[in-house]
């Protein structure tokens, strides 16, 4: 009964001796581990997600662990043991508290890195969709802000116009040879012969409480069915803003558009490819550039998730 108390008692005292140097070990292999884990997890093109500080310091408590075994305290002076303890769990503490910060700085670079990468594929999808626009009504992309803003704000986007419906007892082939189908520029004229006011035909011809027909191409441009601020309110947009649509919101640079023609079905086709010359991210680090479209094929893709 003696000897299983004295084992006992034994094994107490070995844990408790242990017990502060099993500590710092067990931390430090942690660190360590979680930094090796990190690095075999890294790509080429990513940085390590965890911090080199965190090595440091998994190491320094490595180191301070070690320091700590009784094995260890026998053999060194205690004056010296005191010292080299102290600068190993100090050093600890201190790369400790640069890898929390490494990761707080981190985790804010992501979200501006998010916030800036929105703004940039927000303005290159406002320029794609006034470029095909422009294609639409010119049969090419264009290389130039200045040729495409001028389009943005001219009234050169066709735009079907009609008041009044075809109906059985006037079909529209007999509107068209009795001349019921009418410009919009008309409705005055004719008015004004029956009397009228512009205002009441119109009304007539949307009731369809006469014969007459509105069929015609007004013209309008780009930024009024687009960019104005109620239409982007009522699809949920941004604004827009023309004097910034071209310039990266990294740099202030303007965004790069180099236009070709590609084969495509045995057809010269039309190909842009508009990209950011500046995109974000840290120095000497690959950046994933923003950009839409292809100068080998005729898409206008862009290489953002959506």
């Amino acid at each position: 009964m003696n000897d299983s108390n004295d084992k006992y008692r034994n094994l107490l005292f070995l844990v408790r001796s242990h017990s502060f140097s099993l500590i710092l070990l067990a931390a430090g292999f942690a660190w360590t581990l979680m930094y090796i884990r990190s690095v075999m997890a890294s790509t080429e093109t990513a940085d390590l997600s965890q911090p080199t500080d965190m090595l440091f310091a998994g190491l320094a408590l490595l180191v301070s662990g070690v320091l700590a075994m009784p094995a260890v305290l026998e053999k060194i002076p205690q004056s010296a043991y005191r010292v080299m303890l102290v600068l190993g769990i100090g050093s600890a503490a201190y790369f400790f508290v640069a890898s929390t910060n490494s990761v707080l700085d981190e985790e804010q670079f992501l979200k501006d890195q998010a916030a800036m990468n929105a703004v940039t594929i927000q303005r290159l999808t406002d320029i794609r969709d006034a470029q095909l626009a422009y294609k639409e009504v010119n049969g090419e992309f264009t290389d130039s802000f200045d040729t495409l803003f001028a389009f943005i704000n001219a009234p050169l986007v066709p735009l079907n116009f009609s008041i009044g419906s075809f109906h059985d007892t006037l079909p529209e082939a007999q509107c068209y040879e009795q001349g019921f189908v009418i410009k919009r520029s008309d409705v005055a004229g004719i008015a004004a012969d029956m009397g009228w006011d512009e205002q009441s035909l119109l009304d007539s011809i949307t009731a369809d409480a006469v014969a007459y027909k509105v069929r015609d191409t007004l013209y309008t441009s780009f930024f009024a069915e687009n960019f104005t601020a109620e239409e982007r309110a009522d699809k949920k947009l941004p604004p827009v803003n023309l004097d910034s649509l071209s310039f990266s919101p990294t740099s202030g640079e303007r965004f790069l558009i180099d236009t070709t023609y590609v084969n495509q079905s045995g057809l010269r086709v039309s190909a842009i490819k508009v990209q950011d010359p500046t995109p974000f991210g840290r120095a000497n680090v690959k950046k994933d550039t923003l950009r839409f479209g292809s100068l080998v094929e005729a898409h206008t893709d862009g290489n953002w998730r959506q």
